[in-house]
């Protein structure tokens, strides 16, 4: 019933708005791509683990799927594309040259991924921070949320020269899109926010969820210093192609799901114009989740949401983490190990994190701290850490940041981190210098690969603690290590 109510009320809306302002009324389209199965200049992408050497910021390439015959399916306005999650479409637009502009799209979501992509456009995208004029403006999911909450659909941009990272959503810590229609529209007029003092230049953004604005930048001033949109986006430097993709980026997993009628204008359209956009749609259009030619199959099993544990998790030891996958950052800690100057000590434990669908940081991490207990100052006076260190080398902390004696090293495949990392037997051992402490993970991946990782020169200045803390991951703890065992492990 609730369900019925609410098509109804939003049929109603649809009604009164378009008594308003109709499709007529809106500007001419810089671009509109239908989806409807005509030739419209889009074509099929996929990740390749070659990187084009020009590409230094990339972990993946992106490179041409000759021959393929896009699938298409019923969307909210006539057919829409349906995207499998192994190829993607480089959609062949075209900037803008404005930093006055709007981009509208429906989409429906069977898979998102932490960080990964739905629509992704800009400049020099997959390139180095040190060397380029990185731009870019990404629709994504994050877990950015209160209490680490997923969150989609979050607007998240760069512009490198003005050193700009911002990101705003819809601030209900929910995710939309997923198993349904959404329509997600961002709106800007080029004018800088009044920010405050010390942030990064940006241009004002206005964000819209099915028709109705959800945040503005200039009207409810910035929810912080990086909440509006990264400026230059659709006007870059000159004669640098301009990249223009959906369901896939250089970095993440590829987008499962649907998109269908994609409008750019080169001007910022009214909120009673974004809501005439919503309103040529029908978000009640049943769009199978394995694509549309599993229709009948769908209709007689409907896709059950994924189990988010994999069946082979088997606690043997102590568990960190629920073997749900779901306990944020910093949900559960192990025991607190002590360090003694001039020593080591070590933990074994086996790696689960949420497959397919996990970050890079969905892995286990390493705290290191002044006290034998607690974790956080609000439990124990005196509680510092020295540094907390991920299992995809990152980290950070008093004794990391600013530490030119830091080093880093791994032999990691990034293209198959996750998937190495998840059911992998690992050894985290901690070695107390005195002033310094280095940390190594010894992997052996369930294929039966060799992986390490170390952290050397973390700064300390007395006693020295450890534990682990996970991150949407699970840790079976199998037990501590002697003097003896760690030693022969070193020697190796």
């Amino acid at each position: 019933m609730k369900k019925l109510l609410a098509l109804v009320l939003c049929a109603l809306l649809a009604v009164s708005l378009l008594a308003i302002v109709s499709a007529e009324d809106l500007p001419e389209a810089f671009a509109h791509l239908t989806f409807d199965g005509e030739d419209e200049g889009y074509k099929a992408v996929t990740n390749a683990e070659e990187i084009p050497a020009e590409m230094d910021g990339a972990n993946k390439g992106i490179v041409p799927v000759e021959d393929y015959s896009f699938r298409y399916g019923e969307g909210p306005v006539g057919k829409a594309l349906f995207l499998d999650g192994k190829v993607a479409v480089d959609l062949g637009l075209k900037a803008t040259g404005t930093d006055a502009y709007t981009v509208a799209f429906w989409m429906n979501a069977s898979r998102l991924s932490t960080y990964g992509p739905t629509l992704q456009m800009g400049y020099n995208v997959g390139k180095s921070d040190a060397a380029n004029n990185v731009t870019w403006l990404n629709i994504t999911q994050s877990e950015w949320g209160a209490n680490n909450a997923k969150i989609f659909p979050v607007v998240w941009s760069r512009n490198k020269a003005n050193d700009t990272w911002p990101w705003m959503y819809a601030w209900d810590d929910a995710i939309h899109g997923k198993r349904e229609w959404v329509h997600v529209a961002i709106v800007t007029d080029g004018t800088e926010p009044a920010y405050v003092d010390g942030s990064a230049p940006q241009v004002n953004v206005k964000y819209y969820i099915n028709g109705e604005l959800k945040y503005d930048s200039a009207a409810n001033g910035l929810a912080w210093a990086n909440g509006a949109l990264a400026p230059n986006i659709m006007k870059p430097d000159e004669g640098v192609p301009f990249e223009a993709y959906f369901g896939v980026n250089y970095w993440d997993s590829m987008y499962k799901g649907y998109v269908d009628d994609l409008y750019i204008f080169d001007s910022a359209i009214t909120d009673e114009q974004v809501a005439a956009l919503y309103a040529l749609g029908n978000p009640a259009i049943e769009s199978p989740q394995n694509g549309p030619e599993e229709a009948a199959a769908d209709a007689a099993a409907p896709v059950e949401e994924p189990a988010p544990a994999p069946a082979e998790i088997a606690i043997t030891g102590t568990a960190v983490g629920a073997t749900t996958l779901d306990t944020p950052f910093w949900g559960a800690h192990s025991d607190i190990w002590a360090v003694p100057a001039g020593e080591s000590a070590a933990v074994a434990f086996v790696n689960y994190n949420p497959g397919e669908e996990a970050a890079n940081w969905n892995n286990f991490d390493v705290v290191l701290q002044n006290t034998p207990t607690g974790h956080a100052a609000a439990d124990v006076e005196g509680y510092a850490e020295y540094a907390v260190v991920r299992a995809d080398n990152y980290g950070w902390g008093a004794g990391y940041d600013g530490n030119e004696a830091l080093q880093t090293a791994n032999n990691y495949d990034w293209n198959t981190f996750t998937a190495d990392l998840n059911g992998a037997q690992v050894v985290v051992i901690v070695t107390n210098n005195g002033d310094n402490a280095d940390v190594m993970a010894l992997i052996a991946t369930a294929d039966g690969k060799g992986l390490y990782q170390t952290y050397s020169g973390i700064k300390v200045d007395g006693d020295l603690y450890f534990c682990l803390v996970v991150d949407n991951c699970c840790l079976d703890i199998q037990g501590t290590l002697s003097s003896e065992e760690i030693k022969g492990l070193l020697a190796e």
